[in-house]
């Protein structure tokens, strides 16, 4: 299990490039030094042109090897200050022209060149073990460097007393002769160490690591290999070498920084990865996401961690957990931690696409981040909403009980004492007529307060819907209706009570509209069900004036919202002199229908109910 405290371990993010005045300083050094190194390069040329015979390079292709080395590293060394890499190719190319006096016919250019004759390896050692983040990652590393220092800028300059050429050499003490073979000795032991060195961190390099190594070890093996070969076979400083060796040398030194710019080309390519992830994120799921983050980087190691109360987990769902060697960078929005992304460490080096990907990574927890916060907070508003009105229906069913077997009992109760006492005071001799019609007044009141209580209990809850379903209680609506209601309805499968209701509410309000303001005559309703989608509809059509408003009042529009709770749509169309339909689809795979239906109930308002029960 990795903790959140150890995931956001300092510099476990990217590196960020330094901004404002203190990056003038690194780029402007690097500017002067490569045209300080292009001048110095021209004057080198210019001097060592007189000397160059058929085993010697020509001065063009010095030249490009010279003028890459510095273009490359200028490029190099403007993107990233921070990395030695680039100035290490600038002094590469500084050093390429240097080793090029040794070529000129004037003494003094020519032991000056034979001082600096090692320089490029010098710098050329670190630059192959350096690359591509700058760091020597191990002692024998380190110690190479020392070495390869040591021997083009101490050894080489000292074997200079001792080595005879045939331009004459200023600084000769005395020749001796075994001493040049004694430097190639050195040098190639060296670069045995380096190839070595190299072929192991290709061993144990990763995917991407690989990626972007290939281009510089190839030519970096290539040149290596054919320079240990050329030292093998070297012979004394009369003969100056195997020209086919060498040339193979010079051009794996010429492909280096073209391999290197390849490699910065690389980088701007995978920009185009980027916007493909960001095209195909906001529809992702966790999985997906991170199969878009993996390709984007082409790293399929790739782990997004998401936060969770505990710590992270991963796009499954189980704790997190980080490899030795991986690198995590932060997933941050506005300062605040939205995940993390793990991932191959050698993806620092493609730094602006992998910027990039943890940017918009981190912009896409954050969404799903408010997203989820937003559905949770609907949740427990819609949850609050059933809790309350809940408690309201529950009022609304006692109330109907109550009048149903209390008020209403206690009146037809009433009622008959009443007729019976009025049978009993006829059957006297001479009764009074007045108090006799008096008495019938009572009893015809009573009879139409019981059957209004009726239709009022009726309406707060109609008892025949929950015990004979939808039609039949749609039906009894209809031969209740002062005018003709025909009901047709194929094929209705059994419905929850939530829905069953809102249907119902809605044919009795859209009934009672029809009676009081369209002045219908005819009404009808129908009610269908689709099998293919699960749709249930109900349609009420009336011969009415038309010219409905959904929203010119409190029942329809209540009844819509209420509508709207089960995922359901209800639509309203009317024109003058044509009629009034009111269409409403429900689904019939609403899920949790119990706070569903109450925060229906709420929507649809006690007015819309009431008035619809009167119908």
């Amino acid at each position: 299990m990795v903790e959140a405290a150890e995931l956001a371990a300092p510099g476990s993010g990217t590196t960020r490039a330094p901004s404002g005045r203190l990056r003038l300083a690194p780029e402007a050094a690097a500017v002067g030094l490569a045209v300080g190194g292009v001048a110095f390069g021209a004057y080198v040329l210019v001097v060592s042109a007189p000397g160059r015979y058929v085993t010697t390079t020509t001065t063009w292709f010095s030249g490009a090897v010279g003028g890459l080395y510095l273009g490359a590293g200028l490029l190099a060394r403007m993107r990233r200050p921070s990395n030695p890499v680039g100035l290490l190719m600038l002094w590469v190319g500084i050093g390429w022209f240097a080793e090029d006096l040794q070529i000129s016919p004037a003494p003094v250019a020519h032991t000056v060149g034979l001082l600096v004759r090692s320089a490029s390896s010098g710098f050329l050692i670190p630059l192959l073990l350096m690359f591509p983040d700058g760091v020597l990652r191990s002692r024998l590393e380190r110690l190479l460097v020392a070495a390869g220092y040591a021997t083009a800028f101490g050894l080489i300059p000292l074997s200079t007393l001792f080595y005879d050429s045939v331009v004459r050499n200023l600084l000769l003490v005395h020749a001796v002769l075994w001493l040049p073979e004694a430097v190639d000795r050195v040098q190639f032991v060296m670069s045995a160490a380096v190839v070595a060195v190299l072929l192991g961190r290709w061993v144990k390099a990763t995917r991407p690591a690989r990626r972007v190594l290939a281009p510089l070890f190839a030519t970096g093996l290539v040149g290596g290999l054919a320079s240990t070969l050329d030292a093998i076979l070297g012979t004394g400083p009369d003969s100056p070498t195997h020209p086919p060796l060498i040339a193979v040398a010079h051009v794996a030194v010429l492909a280096l920084p073209l391999a290197f710019l390849a490699g910065v080309w690389h980088v701007r390519m995978g920009r185009t990865a980027v916007a493909d992830l960001l095209r195909c994120m906001p529809t992702a799921t966790r999985a997906q996401l991170r199969d878009a983050l993996a390709r984007a980087l082409r790293d399929p190691s790739v782990q997004v961690g998401h936060l969770a109360p505990d710590g992270y987990v991963d796009s499954h769902g189980t704790v997190l957990a980080v490899a030795p060697g991986r690198q995590v960078s932060p997933l941050e929005r506005d300062g605040r931690r939205v995940g993390v992304l793990v991932h191959d460490p050698a993806l620092r080096e493609d730094r602006y696409v992998l910027e990039a990907v943890v940017s918009a990574a981190a912009l896409e927890l954050d969404n799903q981040r408010l997203a989820a916060e937003v559905r949770a907070q609907l949740a427990e508003v819609r949850a609050s909403r059933a809790r309350i009105v809940e408690a309201g229906d529950e009022q609304r069913r006692r109330i109907e009980h109550d009048l149903h077997d209390g008020a209403q009992t206690t009146f037809v109760t009433a009622l008959v004492t009443l007729r019976l006492a009025r049978q009993r005071f006829a059957g006297r001799e001479a009764p009074d007529p007045e108090l006799v019609g008096l008495l019938d007044r009572i009893a015809m009141l009573m009879g139409e307060g019981i059957d209004q209580l009726r239709d009022l209990a009726h309406g707060i809850h109609p008892a025949v819907l929950t015990e004979t379903g939808l039609v039949a209680a749609l039906e009894t609506l209809a031969a209740r209706a002062p005018c003709p209601v025909e009901v047709t309805a194929g094929t209705v499968p059994g419905l929850p009570p939530p829905l069953a209701a809102t249907l119902y509410f809605v044919a009795a309000e859209a009934l009672t509209n029809a009676l009081k303001h369209a002045h219908a005559r005819t009404i009808g309703i129908d009610v269908r069900h689709r099998a293919e989608d699960g749709v249930l509809r109900l349609t009420v059509a009336d011969d009415g004036v038309g010219g409905a408003d959904p929203g010119g009042g409190t029942g329809l529009l209540g009844l819509r919202d209420r509508v709207a709770v089960f995922d359901g749509t209800m639509t309203v169309r009317g024109e003058r002199g044509r009629g009034t339909v009111v269409e409403v689809e429900l689904p019939l795979c609403v899920r949790d229908l119990a706070p569903v239906a109450a925060a229906a109930e709420a929507a649809s308002g006690a007015s819309g109910e009431g008035e619809a029960g009167q119908a």
